[in-house]
């Protein structure tokens, strides 16, 4: 008995040392942050926030245009800027120091990034006249243009499996598509009247919240078959109703159970995929362009960041 007491309290010893050394944050435990673009004057920067909005952080200060930011796995904010006279790809820390190029190009706009399945950064070019969707790596290496075709390009955006969804006028008009991670099987998504105007990409583990409410038939049958029909990637996009307003809409990737996720007269666009599968985006349903945030399904909208300012998403 003596010995185990003995073992018990050398292990409670070595568990505090570890957790007084690193810290007992784990993933679960560190704040999910959301970062957006808010304009004062004429000034455009970088904030980030909490998922309530209470807690916000100002991470860039200067008169440089910026845009679609995104947090990478190792903290660091991914965006684009408008620094050196054209848009360029950069990184900075949450605290605002160390701002570092991913591209850095003359008389070339690189934008709208995203970060790959693999760990590499895709974005939109203009380097050949029409815009392109290439792919480097977090260096500004191997540079590889995804989609040589003689068509317009834009907005990729990768999914966990490795897919790439992206906009297009292989039609001559702009639509979905989706292709391989190394810009193989180009396949149609869409075809619809009004042209999608942003897009992002939903990944087969966000369930909807219908499938936690407990207001769901809990037969075994029904939720099984509900479970399933939600099991797949989806894209998430903007596009203008028959009214005219800018609505946010969702559809799966072989072009079936397309949505209308907002249905609210003025403006809902700029939709951007959480890690934790709800949907940030851009409104002005309370009389100014606030970031708000919906569940994947398009239920319980709030406001996160309730200012006069003009704040989006991208």
């Amino acid at each position: 008995m003596k010995k185990f007491t003995q073992i018990t309290l050398s292990l409670f010893l070595i568990s505090s040392l570890l957790t007084s050394c690193f810290g007992n944050a784990t993933e679960e435990t560190k704040p999910f942050l959301i970062p957006y673009i808010a304009k004062q004057g004429e000034q455009t920067d970088i904030y980030l926030t909490d998922l309530d909005g209470k807690k916000k952080v100002r991470v860039t200060n200067d008169a440089f245009l910026k845009s679609d930011p995104s947090i990478l796995p190792n903290g660091r904010i991914l965006f684009a800027s408008k620094r050196t006279g054209t848009w360029q790809i950069y990184t900075i820390r949450p605290d605002g120091k160390d701002i570092k190029a991913i591209t850095d190009d003359r008389a070339i706009n690189n934008f709208r990034p995203s970060l790959t399945i693999d760990g590499n950064i895709i974005f939109v070019s203009d380097r050949e006249k029409k815009t392109k969707i290439f792919e480097t790596d977090l260096d500004g290496g191997s540079l590889i243009n995804l989609t040589p075709d003689d068509y317009y390009y834009d907005y990729p955006s990768p999914l966990d499996d490795g897919t790439i969804l992206y906009l297009t006028t292989q039609l001559n008009k702009w639509e979905i598509w989706k292709m391989n991670a190394d810009g193989s099987s180009k396949t149609r998504i869409t075809n619809i009247p009004s042209n999608p105007i942003s897009l992002s990409a939903m990944p087969s583990y966000v369930k909807d919240s219908l499938l936690m409410s407990p207001m769901l038939d809990d037969s075994f049958v029904a939720r099984r078959r509900l479970e399933m029909y939600n099991l797949n990637s989806k894209a998430i996009y903007t596009a203008r109703d028959s009214k005219g307003d800018l609505e946010i809409y969702r559809i799966n990737l072989d072009g079936s159970d397309k949505r209308n996720l907002t249905q609210m007269t003025g403006v809902d666009a700029n939709p951007v995929v959480l890690r934790n599968g709800k949907i940030a985006f851009t409104s002005d349903r309370d009389g100014t362009f606030d970031v708000w945030i919906m569940q994947a399904d398009g239920f319980n909208p709030y406001n996160l960041t309730k200012t006069r300012d003009y704040e989006s998403t991208r």
